[in-house]
């Protein structure tokens, strides 16, 4: 099996470069949820009834990691549903048919009124924490062993696994997950940035993590000359230690 970087080649950083996307569905709790089908349904103005948070920006990308879009996409807004999920178990995202190259990561963080999320945009508070990340990473079919985290949910059919902390607190949260194009990130504001919002009903948690103590403000976390969004793409993996942009993940 050959890598992405391997096959696509100069490509990823030309001509895929127009090509997008979004989160097209969760599994969650053995229940799967439709977001939006920007392929097969174009118009994204009436959102499904669902768990997704609206993607004003459609499939196209943030570019301004200090812009309120950031935190779940423009004009989004609260979708109707929450998902229930258990605290330890893995959730899957499933994107659709994605070319770029780049790390990919997931944040969380609370709904403050304690019984849905309905009222909570999050774009000021400081309530976010992430719960995972994966940018360089190692795989045995590079010939350098090492290609982006990406590669890893092209193989899998363009899923991705998410862990939900055991040690959250029980409530309604908003994950948003991202993937970031790095195929411009040579240049400031040339990354690119997809973030994706759901949200869910968190249960049979522990209760051991201070939310307020792990919080962090999106926008803010991550910043435009962070060294993991402002680098030069195109040298060898293993002339490089990557970093993700933002904060480290939670430890339970």
């Amino acid at each position: 099996m050959l890598s992405i970087a391997f096959v696509l080649g100069v490509s990823v950083f030309s001509s895929l470069a127009s090509a997008h996307g979004n989160v097209r569905k969760w599994l969650m709790n053995g229940k799967e949820y439709i977001t939006y089908l920007p392929y097969d349904q174009p118009d994204l103005t009436q959102p499904p009834v669902g768990i997704a948070r609206f993607l004003g920006n459609g499939i196209n990308p943030m570019k301004d990691p200090l812009s309120p879009a950031m935190t779940c996409n423009v004009n989004s807004y609260p979708a109707p549903l929450m998902a229930n999920v258990t605290a330890g178990s893995t959730i899957t995202a499933t994107w659709n048919s994605w070319p770029h190259v780049g790390p990919i990561y997931t944040y969380m963080s609370p709904c403050p009124n304690g019984h849905d999320c309905s009222d909570f945009l999050g774009t000021t508070e400081a309530t976010w924490f992430k719960i995972e990340e994966a940018g360089v990473v190692p795989y045995k079919f590079a010939s350098s062993g090492l290609d982006w985290a990406t590669q890893i949910m092209f193989d899998a059919k363009n899923k991705w696994n998410i862990v939900i902390p055991k040690c959250l607190p029980d409530g309604p949260y908003l994950i948003r997950h991202e993937t970031m194009a790095i195929h411009d990130s040579n240049v400031r504001g040339g990354a690119q940035f997809y973030p994706n919002c759901a949200q869910v009903w968190v249960s049979g948690g522990s209760s051991t993590l201070d939310l307020k103590k792990a919080g962090v403000k999106l926008p803010g976390d991550i910043q435009p000359d962070d060294e993991g969004v402002l680098f030069d793409p195109r040298k060898p993996l293993t002339e490089y230690t990557y970093t993700v942009p933002g904060s480290r993940p939670i430890v339970c």
